[in-house]
């Protein structure tokens, strides 16, 4: 890292304590939350509610939850007959996502009426137990995710509450609002400052029909959503999953600005438009997400109305600020990470993978990167976000540590990938033949003294992938240095992989009967081998699957590898 970046890091450190002393002395002297106020309010006007349609619940999901299986991100925890208030678990992300009920939409997919009673048990369980003291229930953007949250659930409880039970609701979602009100600016994190925002400006409109905490609540949307979404459309953190978080809460606001007759900013409706033509550039065909910087997989069924009013016809091929390439032939569709390591903030969750790619077939996820492991800890964490636990190329030592991972500048900013500069080249030709994609990075010049040179072909049927992978000194300034490397193409946990042909070409099952033979020119050095993986694409819990690997050693001058995979049709069926 040069003196300029280090400085400018020290720097931000000061002022980032600094910032964190002042909330803190606020929060020290201002009044908890009183959740059994004598005053109740209007009742809630249900007309504004946040959309339940925007993030359908999973019956599966449900049915677990109910059962014990309070697993959430920090940790995977299973106790029967026990409040998921009562578990002791001393994980604050585990924490902040129980108190923020995200969970809660899955409880009210069950069928009615076991599932609105016990949506309706919980929520009243929660005020019953009054956490207004636990610093994670209270944070800013946890107060709004839970606001948005219960709102979305009262449409399915209110038939099951008794009008004292409904009351008391009412009167916690509007005393929770005021508190709000009162430090919703106050995170230094920009996504959870913008979730905060939007979870007064809903409050606002569906709980007081009060101007003032729309207002405010609009002001800081409007200049965080300037702040953080780029030109093409994409987050700076780069990552699909806060890029569909912010878009759901986007169609939310919409939806209450109109109910109330309040004119929808235009900027507002410009930025959600590009927001959703890059959601769906990032898309597979199966209407999953693509596990790129911490994003999980999702479902068709939850990005679907996220992409509602935006013509799916017309999908960009390429976003150069947000760094992805989409190549579709046929029904392949191949997307390759062609960012740059932007590092400040926004990057905490981002990933250090440049050149990583995933492949689908029509509805079939073939090739993969593994995703966040959310639920094992820290060190897990940052694991799933290295090269290794993506389809690329990596060295297997003495790599340089992408990311701020200890001291002081990781607990005040956060793990955050570093200020550094990969010089990430890209381009791009189309014709009749198919379509071409050289591109490059130099991740590792400093460390081994190598550019990285990558050349894809996709041809016009979609059925004939080509890849060659190059890597070739840097210059003079970087110390040359032989090491071991793995070309990874992971799997997705439904496609089988078998050795064939003595080692030099693998033949791939996906879960529909798809056969795909993946082949490479044989080199001394090179072996060819399947070896074991981990998938972390539903809900960042981990599960078996496998992964191909090219293992070879860096030759003096160049080291030169060459892959292809092509589609044979259905397996054990004629073509």
């Amino acid at each position: 890292m040069s003196r300029a970046r280090k400085l400018g890091l020290f720097l931000e450190i000061l002022s980032t304590m600094a910032r964190d002393t002042r909330v803190s002395l606020k929060r020290r002297f201002r009044s908890p939350v009183n959740l059994s106020s004598k005053f109740l309010t209007e009742a809630t006007n249900l007309v504004s509610l946040y959309p339940p349609d925007l993030k359908p619940g999973d019956p599966v999901r449900g049915e677990n939850w109910l059962a014990g299986d309070y697993t959430l991100t920090g940790a995977l925890v299973k106790v029967a007959d026990t409040s998921p208030f009562e578990v002791p678990v001393a994980n604050t992300k585990w924490v902040e996502a129980l108190h923020g009920f995200d969970w809660l939409r899955h409880v009210c997919a069950l069928q009615a009426p076991r599932g609105p009673r016990a949506a309706a048990f919980y929520i009243q369980d929660w005020i019953r137990r009054n956490p207004v003291r636990v610093k994670e229930a209270m944070r800013p953007h946890i107060i709004a995710r839970r606001l948005m949250n219960w709102s979305a659930a009262l449409p399915t409880i209110m038939p099951e509450l008794e009008r004292r039970d409904a009351d008391k609701i009412r009167q916690a979602l509007n005393q929770q609002s005021k508190f709000l009100s009162k430090c919703v600016d106050e995170e230094n994190n920009g996504v959870q400052r913008l979730i905060g925002a939007f979870g007064l400006a809903h409050a606002g409109l569906a709980f007081s029909n009060d101007g003032k905490w729309v207002r405010l609540g609009m002001e800081i949307i409007l200049r965080e959503l300037r702040r953080q979404i780029l030109a093409d459309g994409g987050h700076v953190s780069r990552s699909p999953e806060t890029l569909a978080d912010i878009l759901s809460h986007i169609l939310a606001l919409e939806s209450g600005l109109s109910a109330r007759a309040v004119q929808i900013p235009g900027s507002l409706v410009e930025t959600r438009k590009r927001m959703q033509a890059m959601l769906g550039m990032v898309c597979h065909p199966d209407g999953g997400l693509a596990l790129f910087n911490g994003a999980t997989q999702r479902t068709a069924s939850e990005i679907a109305p996220l992409l509602d009013r935006h013509s799916s016809k017309n999908v960009m091929s390429y976003a150069q600020r947000s760094g992805y390439q989409r190549l579709t032939c046929g029904k392949l569709c191949l997307l390759v990470d062609v960012g740059q390591a932007r590092g400040g903030p926004g990057t905490e969750t981002s990933h250090a993978a440049p050149l990583s790619l995933e492949m689908s077939h029509g509805q079939d996820r073939i090739i993969v990167n593994c995703g966040p492991n959310l639920v094992h800890g820290e060190k897990w964490h940052l694991a799933s976000r290295g090269v290794a636990a993506h389809s690329a190329f990596g060295f297997d030592t003495d790599i340089e540590d992408p990311f701020i991972r200890s001291g002081l500048a990781a607990r005040v900013l956060g793990h955050r990938l570093k200020p550094e500069n990969w010089h990430v080249t890209c381009r791009r030709v189309e014709d009749a033949t198919g379509v071409w994609l050289e591109s490059g990075h130099e991740q590792f010049s400093a460390s081994h003294g190598v550019r990285y040179h990558r050349r894809l072909f996709v041809d016009a049927s979609g059925e004939d992938l080509r890849g060659e992978d190059l890597l070739m000194p840097a210059s003079v300034k970087h110390e040359y240095r032989a090491a071991r490397f793995h070309l990874r193409f992971h799997l997705h946990p439904q496609v089988t992989a078998t050795l064939q042909a003595g080692g030099t070409s693998v033949l791939l099952v996906s879960r529909n009967g798809h056969g795909w033979q993946f082949r490479f020119a044989p080199q001394a050095d090179l072996v060819l081998n399947i070896e074991e993986s981990v998938y972390m694409g539903e809900a960042g819990i981990p599960q078996r699957c496998q992964q191909i690997t090219i293992a070879g050693t860096l030759q003096p001058r160049e080291t030169q590898i060459k892959w292809a995979m092509r589609y044979v049709g259905r397996i054990g069926r004629r073509r």
